[in-house]
């Protein structure tokens, strides 16, 4: 579903003299995409407006994404306390839910349970919720807007606001049709070509602000006061007292996961890879499914002409993982997806449009784009993926030396650095991964730089010139922010988490929402599930890192639920791997386009297009995954080449 809200904050009633013409704006902002039609009420002292989910819309999976949608009269649900809710997502655990409030709500939508949840359990009602969901709520009386995000996988929200009007909404497109200016946030581009996500509040637009995971907002007359209300840094700790236990609660806490994941949907399939994640997600949904009903698993391959990688720690073809599993589940129906010559650049304008940003992985897209076009031409109601499992169940409990060291158990942290073995003396391992992730970032770079082995971001992954990053504050705002462009080891698996959840959280969410305009069916991961997350995340590093062994707590888990060659798999499972093919089949075409780039100043001020140039000249067309080729071409040559497509679409007057 998605939702917006305009509200006026002063007392002249702009809504009512906009008239018309504002709510075809906006309601037509949300209609891009598949879906049924945009519904607009008008509230005191505000528009709102709503279209519903795509599970629900008859329209969804016929002919091709329509732009524009024609309002037809709709009611926002009035909560008991005089709110106007409009809610996106899905509530789960509702019966938990329901015991809390003192009678049944007036409705039996999730807007009604959220309405009633926000009225009776007050401001802190969303600590108890659990769903991925975004709400407005509009307050007539008190001419207060209040928005929400759940945590982790929630739906995006976004907000703008001049003098005296507010407008919310789920894409920045209904703020700009209300009049935002659609000029691009050049700082916040360049941050993401700097692989800095950290701030979770900031947009892709000047002056149109995101809702993070999460967080409270509310908005009034008297100004706009933001609240942080779940941080993975504030999880309790979890502990039991045997190994088995542990074992025990993630079975238990996944199986609801999966339960409340799909319940809501018809015909979930699933998006498989030969990796734990996804596999575990498929073996948990075939226990939830009816008995003798099939899932639908879809594994992307690589194409004709694809090179085996020569790095011995990665595997780029997930064929004879995700076979196997097909072989133990025979419920399981797999359909390998062979994108052939599908371009990189497959979608781009119409994910642009729909998502308002530049992806920073839009190498991996095109399978993506593949395996949704093919579930909703089968008519599944949701696909099902493995996001959030690395940051659960199947963490490889690295951060464990640093953090035994911390806690004064020095024998432990030396035990386990010796036994899982590596590079080097055990010393000198020991010092690496437990000592020097507790030193400050510019210490630990100057100190690999002294040593020669610190890889320069502008010599590798990063297509910015040096001298725009330094002119735009990027440096300045990634060191600010805790962001380490080096990717160093982090001294705690809490700091880890939240250093690799503030990369998919503010982003990702847009992408996911464009994603599921675009083909028409929704995507959820039943990983991101909460009480199962916050579970994971609270049990201690010992449970992940055991005799050397890492992923320990995922590796029992799965005993008998996926192939053996899946559970004990150490190397890791390249996406995209058959990226030099299309780079040799596109390359004389982007040589074109990045010669025509460089007669473009705003490109060229950003871009460092002579290196990336170069760097193509000079391409082997090897299959260098974990090399230096690869982060040249298929990291800074891609994402330069989705920045600089993105600024000239969006100065095409596109916004």
């Amino acid at each position: 579903m998605l939702i917006a809200a305009a509200a006026d904050l002063g007392d002249d009633g702009w809504c009512s003299q906009d008239g018309g013409a504002l709510r075809d704006r906006i309601a037509n902002s949300l209609g891009l995409g598949l879906g049924g039609p945009v519904g607009s009420a008008i509230a005191p002292g505000a528009l709102l407006f709503a279209r519903p989910p795509l599970r629900d819309a008859p329209l969804a999976r016929l002919g091709p994404a329509r732009l524009g949608a024609r309002p037809r009269p709709w009611s926002a649900h009035v909560g008991p306390d005089g709110a106007r809710v409009l809610f996106a997502g899905e509530l789960q655990d509702r019966e938990a839910l329901l015991a809390r409030l003192p009678a049944a709500p007036a409705g039996k939508g999730d807007d009604a349970l959220y309405a009633a949840a926000l009225a009776h359990l007050g401001s802190e009602c969303d600590r108890f919720i659990n769903g991925p969901y975004a709400a407005i709520a509009w307050y007539p009386d008190e001419r207060r807007l209040r928005l929400v995000r759940a945590p982790l996988d929630a739906p995006p929200l976004h907000y703008w606001q001049d003098e005296k009007r507010i407008v919310a909404a789920s894409t920045p497109r209904a703020a700009i049709a209300a009049g935002a200016d659609p000029a691009v946030d050049e700082e916040q581009l360049a941050d993401a070509l700097f692989l800095n996500f950290r701030d979770a509040r900031r947009g892709w637009f000047r002056g149109i602000h995101r809702v993070a995971a999460g967080e409270i907002v509310e908005i009034g007359p008297g100004g706009v006061t933001r609240r942080q209300y779940w941080k993975v840094e504030d999880l309790p700790a979890v502990r039991f007292a045997r190994d088995s236990d542990y074992v025990d609660a993630v079975e238990h806490a996944m199986r609801r996961a999966l339960r409340e994941t799909a319940a809501e949907f018809d015909r979930p399939a699933v998006q498989l890879s030969g990796g734990q994640d996804s596999q575990a997600v498929a073996s948990f949904a075939l226990k939830e499914l009816p008995r003798n009903t099939p899932l639908k698993a879809y594994c992307w391959v690589p194409q004709d002409g694809y090179q085996a990688l020569p790095w011995p720690g990665a595997h780029g073809d997930e064929t004879a993982h995700a076979s196997a599993f097909a072989a133990m589940h025979p419920a399981v129906d797999l359909e390998l997806v062979d994108t052939g010559d599908l371009p990189l650049d497959h979608h781009e304008e119409s994910f642009f449009l729909l998502a308002g940003l530049a992806p920073m992985s839009a190498g991996n897209m095109h399978w993506g784009h593949d395996i949704l076009r093919r579930a909703a031409a089968a008519g599944h109601g949701v696909v099902l993926d493995g996001h959030y499992g690395n940051n659960g169940f199947s963490y490889d409990g690295l951060t464990g030396p640093a953090t035994w060291l911390r806690q004064g158990r020095p024998g432990l942290a030396w035990r386990e650095v010796k036994q899982r073995g590596g590079k080097g003396s055990d010393a000198r391992r020991f010092l690496g991964q437990a000592v020097m992730p507790h030193l400050p970032i510019r210490l630990r770079a100057k100190l690999r730089g002294m040593r020669g082995r610190a890889l320069d971001p502008f010599d590798s992954w990063c297509p910015m010139r040096r001298d725009y990053a330094e002119r735009a504050g990027v440096l300045e705002r990634s060191a600010s922010t805790g962001h380490d462009p080096l990717f160093l080891d982090l001294a705690s698996s809490r700091e880890w988490r939240a250093a690799t959840l503030a990369g998919g959280q503010g982003d990702g969410a847009d992408t996911r929402l464009a994603l599921e305009l675009l083909h028409g069916v929704p995507m959820r991961s039943p990983l991101a599930y909460r009480p199962l997350f916050e579970l994971t995340a609270g049990i201690p590093d010992e449970q992940y890192l055991r005799d050397g062994e890492t992923r320990w707590l995922a590796r029992r888990l799965l005993k008998g639920r996926v192939p053996e060659q899946v559970r004990t798999e150490r190397r890791l499972g390249i996406q995209s791997s058959d990226w030099p093919v299309r780079w040799r089949r596109e390359r004389e075409a982007i040589m074109a386009e990045l010669e025509r780039l460089s007669s473009d100043p705003a490109v060229a001020d950003m871009l460092d297009l002579p290196r990336l140039q170069r760097w193509m000249r000079e391409c082997s067309g090897e299959n260098s995954v974990g090399g230096l080729e690869s982060a040249r071409i298929f990291c800074a040559a891609g994402r330069g080449l989705t920045a600089a497509r993105y600024l000239r679409f969006q100065a095409r007057g596109n916004g």
